[in-house]
């Protein structure tokens, strides 16, 4: 028993070295595995993080928004997020927030979906917000992909939920009845 923990922590070992020989500082890689509650345990070039599952909300969805929105809104120099998805996870967004500055992010399937991008680009220019930052990402090895879109936003804690209701209404396609899974965190 002894001498098999052994082996398996001299291979765990062995492991770690080979990956940071291997692959280089400015690399990004990432590994992320679920968890049986729910939650993801993700490892990368910069460490560990566990994320707990989604706070699953079955119907009215949106009736829960708030609260969340309230303590994302709350000043502090810790990165905080706010996610809120569908529990198929196909339509929401999600929010950051550091340093004061909370940012609305939003993804496209760009070859799949222009005219949701352009839905998402006219929706913020009629209320007179311009991109912070508006890239292209690969997807599944298939580069430029995906359009990120991140939107500034400020506002009291009932503005920022009367806006957050609106994009998941308008272009997310989610009703307030609708099941939403949520995830909040700050590290």
């Amino acid at each position: 028993m002894k001498i098999a923990l052994l082996v398996f922590v001299g291979v765990i070992v062995l492991a770690v070295i080979a990956y940071l020989l291997l692959f280089p500082r400015n690399t990004f890689i990432m590994f992320s595995f679920s968890r049986p509650s729910g939650g993801t345990v993700t490892l990368s070039r910069t460490g560990v993080s566990f994320e707990p599952a989604p706070k699953h909300y079955a119907t009215n969805g949106f009736d829960h928004i708030e609260a969340y929105v309230s303590r994302l809104l709350m000043p502090t120099n810790q990165f905080k997020f706010l996610h809120m998805f569908t529990p198929d996870g196909k339509r929401g967004f999600g929010f950051t927030a550091r340093d004061g500055v909370v940012e609305a992010g939003l993804t496209v399937e760009r070859r799949q979906e222009a005219q949701r991008e352009a839905s998402i680009r006219a929706f913020f220019r009629s209320l007179g917000i311009a991109p912070s930052r508006d890239y292209l990402a690969g997807n599944g090895g298939v580069p430029d992909a995906t359009r990120l879109l991140e939107y500034p936003i400020s506002g009291s804690a009932a503005e920022v939920t009367a806006l957050t209701k609106r994009i998941l209404q308008e272009l997310c396609g989610v009703s307030p009845a609708e099941a939403l899974d949520i995830s909040y965190g700050d590290k």
